[in-house]
């Protein structure tokens, strides 16, 4: 029997789903209904749309060649694009003979440096594979937003503590919604471009990383402050040679520590914000480390690679416990209650769960243990749902987990229950958009005291609440 049999029946084709209250499933016109009809849980949430027109055009690596094609000399033809990308690229203009047509001896010359280089080139991307994008295409590639450098929001995060969240729009700026106040703060800056990850700092009402290629950026942003563009003399700029672009960032639950990943770097960084420094901690196998989730108690740190492998960090000792996924790299993991830890595969429909380790129980014969099979399915109404896993994220009690497909415009949404020592899941619903949205990126509500708030940023640029709520708490 398919995972996915006792889910509610999908809303027809001009309803959408707007909550679930006490087991009730409630769904409304998509046009004229409102969520208040059923529930004022997220009556004072903050209500985003996120409008691509707006947006500042960005030159991209495709239509950077226009600036290569003018009637320049050789020499300031070389020049920008070696400025502008890298000396490679400006071996390949020296030595191209429909651009190079005055200097045969130079055109050769370059050639042969080329091919040599490339050789060397080669044989360092066979030793590390992980070198082989650079740039926003490490991002791209690593990031668990879908089609992330063309999304209206590349990623948001919830503040732990209060009702705000931030989100990164595709013009890389980071828009900061508040429940309290009515105004929308922007974050720009120059060093500030292919934004990757956000994270709020614990037991701070200002303070926020944003992972981007130069780097990270540690905004503070005064929430008793009217200007809704802070000045850029509000962040700090903490970024160290070989490690960028970021792919990652994530404050300890204590808030004393941040760790940040590059998926071209093989080390993954713990920064002392206050004193801008950094210590790595470096592994020879298994590539650049893409990601990094530290549990509830910031007793341990999964961190994924950009391979199969993946470790388990006990940040007493700061000593990690090696893994192996079976196929591909891990794409997604979320640590719940009582060191409970679920991941999924790149192009896998299964959640793994991980509980007793070595680092937790002394021993080394423990193994990830297959919980949930999403295989992809069709559904009565003819929408699929399932497939392999593209971000998975579990709500702050560990009674929901939400799972965003590659292959599915669909969300799943399963409870989770502890029966002693096993996780139960079992089916709660979906939550599908209006007309043709797909889903590009979800995070659970951090304050929620209703029950659950799952988040979802689509790719018409409307940001949904779905609330959960339990009993008694409508």
């Amino acid at each position: 029997m398919s995972t996915f049999h006792g889910f509610p029946e999908l809303p027809g084709p001009n309803d959408t789903a707007f909550c679930k209250i006490n087991e009730v499933y409630c769904c409304g016109n998509a046009r004229y209904g409102n969520i208040t009809t059923f529930t004022n849980s997220t009556k004072s949430h903050p209500v985003i749309n996120v409008s691509r027109d707006v947006h500042h055009h960005r030159t991209t690596d495709e239509n950077i060649s226009m600036y290569i094609e003018v009637e320049d000399n050789l020499l300031k033809k070389i020049t920008s694009v070696l400025y502008k990308q890298g000396i490679l690229e400006a071996l390949s203009v020296a030595a191209d003979p429909n651009v190079n047509k005055d200097n045969p001896i130079i055109a050769l010359t370059a050639s042969y440096v080329l091919k040599v280089a490339n050789i060397f080139t080669a044989f360092r991307y066979f030793l590390q594979p992980h070198l082989k994008d650079i740039g926003p295409k490490i991002v791209s590639n690593y990031s668990r937003a879908r089609n992330w450098g063309n999304a209206p929001v590349k990623c948001m995060a919830w503040h732990p503590h209060t009702t705000k969240i931030a989100v990164a729009t595709s013009d890389d700026n980071v828009r900061i919604y508040c429940s309290e106040v009515a105004f929308v703060s922007t974050l720009k800056c120059k060093a500030q471009g292919h934004v990757s990850s956000l994270s709020w700092r614990p037991f701070s009402a200002s303070e926020i990383a944003v992972g981007c290629e130069q780097g990270i950026l540690i905004w503070t942003v005064d929430p008793n402050s009217m200007f809704t563009k802070p000045s850029s003399s509000n962040a700090v700029l903490l970024k160290r040679s070989g490690h960028s672009p970021v792919t990652d960032v994530s404050w300890s639950p204590n808030g004393d520590l941040l760790i940040s990943c590059c998926g071209a770097d093989t080390s993954m960084l713990i920064w002392d914000v206050a004193m801008e420094t950094a210590v790595p901690l470096r592994r020879v196998a298994g590539g650049g480390i893409v990601f990094a989730r530290w549990s509830f108690d910031a007793s341990k740190v999964f961190a994924a690679t950009s391979s199969i492998i993946f470790r388990i960090w006990d940040t007493k000792c700061w000593k990690p416990e090696r893994w192996c996924a079976q196929g591909c790299r891990v794409v997604t993991a979320c640590w719940g209650p009582k060191d409970l830890l679920l991941f999924a595969a790149k192009g896998e429909p299964m959640v793994y769960a991980l509980t007793n380790t070595g680092l937790m129980s002394g021993t080394q014969t423990s193994k990830a243990v297959p919980v949930l099979d999403v295989t992809k399915v069709e559904l009565p109404s003819g929408d699929l749902v399932g497939g392999p896993i593209l971000d998975m994220c579990w709500d702050p009690t560990g009674k929901y987990l939400a799972l965003m497909f590659e292959e599915s415009h669909l969300i799943a949404v399963f409870c989770t229950t502890h029966l002693m020592l096993q996780l139960k899941i079992t089916p709660c619903c979906f939550v599908c958009g209006i007309e043709n949205e797909i889903p590009t990126t979800m995070a659970f509500q951090q304050n929620f005291n209703d029950g659950a708030c799952l988040t979802i940023a689509w790719t018409s640029g409307r940001v949904q609440h779905f609330p959960i709520v339990y009993a008694d708490k409508f």
